[in-house]
C-alpha cells in the first residue's frame, strides 16, 4: 500500500468529519489517497463548503467532480459560474489555497 496510515487517517478525518461525507462511501474512492491533500483536497473541500454557507451551492455531488477533476474543470464548475453572485469567490478559493500551504509548512514531517 502505498500511502501511509497517518496520511489516509487524514484523509478520512477530513472527509467524513469535516466534509460530512460517508466513511463508506470515501473507501470506496481510493483514487482519492493519489490527490493532495494539502494542495487540492483540503482548499476544494473549504471552498465548496464556502459555498453551501452561502447558499449558492445545495450540496457535492459526488467527489470525483470535486477533487479528480481538474483545475480549469473545477474553476468553470465551481467558481466561474457564480462570480455575478459572489465576485470574491476566485480570492476566497485562492485564499484557500493559500492557507493550505502555509498549514504544510507548519506540519511536522514524519
Amino acid at each position: 500500500m502505498a500511502a501511509s496510515e497517518v496520511r489516509i487517517k487524514a484523509l478520512m478525518d477530513f472527509l467524513v468529519n469535516v466534509m460530512g461525507f460517508k466513511a463508506s462511501f470515501v473507501a470506496k474512492r481510493p483514487y482519492l489517497l493519489g490527490l493532495s491533500l494539502e494542495k487540492r483536497i483540503v482548499p476544494r473541500g473549504f471552498f465548496v463548503k464556502d459555498l453551501i454557507s452561502k447558499g449558492l451551492l445545495a450540496k457535492v455531488s459526488g467527489l470525483t467532480t470535486l477533487f479528480a477533476s481538474s483545475e480549469k474543470v473545477f474553476l468553470q464548475r465551481f467558481v466561474y459560474c457564480y462570480e455575478e453572485k459572489a465576485s470574491e469567490l476566485l480570492k476566497l478559493y485562492n485564499e484557500k489555497l493559500n492557507l493550505a500551504a502555509v498549514e504544510k509548512l507548519k506540519t511536522p514531517k514524519l
